[in-house]
């Protein structure tokens, strides 16, 4: 019995840190029917405040099915970070401003957690616009409102129909969103 409870009070404690914005995110593009590519934007959160941060431009490179994009802090999301990002975040808007990686102000360094990620697919082997555009925002930090967790949607282009759905969850400490 005490193994039992150590064990979920670890798993709990995990939980918990992962919910005010410890740990690392995970992108993961599992979208294997089609080989849909996985462009994104991230977006921060002060939790304390609920009030929105910054958000990473990306770089233009799309994630691949069956892609990863993992990030730890804004500076290492960066394409000049040692080692560089396979999926750099170059420059971030701060609602007023452009600014790099390496001007985040140090308060939104401490304070600011990721908190969602907007999203769409597009099939690079069939070009074109998925009527209804495949795409939208999951995230985290409920409370704050706004974002759901899960979304799943379909659309079409010429004969081909799509379907997907995209998650965002905590596990193992870590943030994580799948989009298949």
């Amino acid at each position: 019995m005490k193994k039992n409870f150590t064990f979920l009070a670890a798993i709990g404690s995990l939980y918990s840190s992962a919910q005010n914005g410890g740990g690392n995110l995970h992108i993961f593009n599992d979208n294997t029917n089609h080989s849909l590519d996985l462009y994104f934007t991230l977006f921060t959160i002060v939790p304390s405040t609920c009030s929105t941060s910054i958000q990473g431009i990306p770089s233009g490179l799309p994630l691949p099915a069956g892609g990863f994009a993992d990030y730890t802090t804004y500076a290492a999301a960066a394409s000049t970070a040692t080692p560089p990002n396979s999926y750099p975040f170059d420059t971030w808007y701060t609602g007023t401003a452009y600014i790099t990686a390496s001007g985040i102000p140090p308060f939104v360094q401490a304070q600011s957690r990721w908190q969602y990620m907007k999203f769409e697919l597009k099939d690079p082997s069939n070009p074109g616009t998925i009527t209804p555009t495949l795409g939208g925002s999951v995230g985290f930090y409920p409370a704050c409102g706004g974002t759901p967790a899960n979304i799943s949607g379909s659309g079409t282009l010429g004969a081909t129909t799509y379907n997907f759905s995209a998650n965002a969850f905590t596990f193992g400490g870590d943030l994580w969103i799948t989009v298949q």
